[in-house]
């Protein structure tokens, strides 16, 4: 039977290793949440993500010191604590928790990007979401390198996309690599020069990692009528 909901595609171009990317992920799910259990609103909602290099000049895996990269990029031990501190207050006020951790290292995400896409082909939205997730976790949780081929390949098939073998085959291939970089290119040539950045059914377009009310609101004016779907 023929759902009459309306039907909301949100594009969030992201990166890997984005703190921002993972909270505004948390509020769009809370949002998308609060719109179908408590406000009942006729929408059916269709996530996809988009590459995006936070950091192109990155090296490759194994990276470097993650806070000794922050120390050089933004101005210090001091103010670096600091953005920790305030970022991990933020993560805990996200449902669920985000538990942020600044161990590890750094390095470049174009891979997991390559997982992420060949993962909408095997699995869909759902089996990208999950990867998404899981990605998050082991950089921001567990200090793992955002870049290695080993814990790539373990977060796919711990999110039940393929065995880790058949992940490491795809990551040391260059397959998909043409479409990422496509893809990165498309959001320069569309101006957008920081992440996370979301599109609504290709016409409204929000920066950042705005509160989940915001989002609620934008669905609200989708079920009324009062914003195109």
């Amino acid at each position: 039977m023929a759902s009459n909901n309306k039907r909301v595609d949100l594009e969030i171009t992201s990166d890997s290793i984005c703190p921002f990317c993972f909270i505004g992920k948390r509020r769009i799910e809370e949002a998308i949440r609060l719109a179908k259990e408590e406000e009942h609103l006729p929408l059916d909602f269709h996530i996809r993500f988009a590459p995006f290099l936070l950091d192109p000049t990155l090296p490759a895996s194994p990276g470097e010191n993650k806070r000794e990269r922050y120390r050089r990029r933004f101005g210090g031990a001091e103010r670096v604590q600091k953005m920790e501190e305030q970022m991990v207050q933020r993560g805990l006020e996200c449902n669920p928790p985000i538990k942020f951790s600044y161990g590890g290292v750094v390095s470049q995400t174009t891979d997991s990007h390559r997982l992420i896409e060949k993962v909408r082909e095997l699995k869909g939205e759902e089996g990208q979401l999950r990867l998404v997730e899981r990605l998050f976790k082991t950089y921001f949780e567990e200090e793992g390198d955002p870049g290695a081929h080993e814990l790539l390949a373990r977060d796919a098939e711990s999110a039940g996309i393929m065995s880790a073998s058949e992940a490491k085959e795809f990551l040391a291939s260059d397959e998909l690599k043409d479409v990422v970089a496509a893809g990165i290119q498309k959001a320069q040539m569309r101006g957008i020069s920081g992440v996370p950045f979301t599109i609504i059914n290709d016409k409204l377009a929000i920066s950042g990692a705005q509160e989940t009310e915001t989002f609620l609101e934008v669905f609200k004016k989708i079920a009324k009528g009062e914003l195109e779907a």
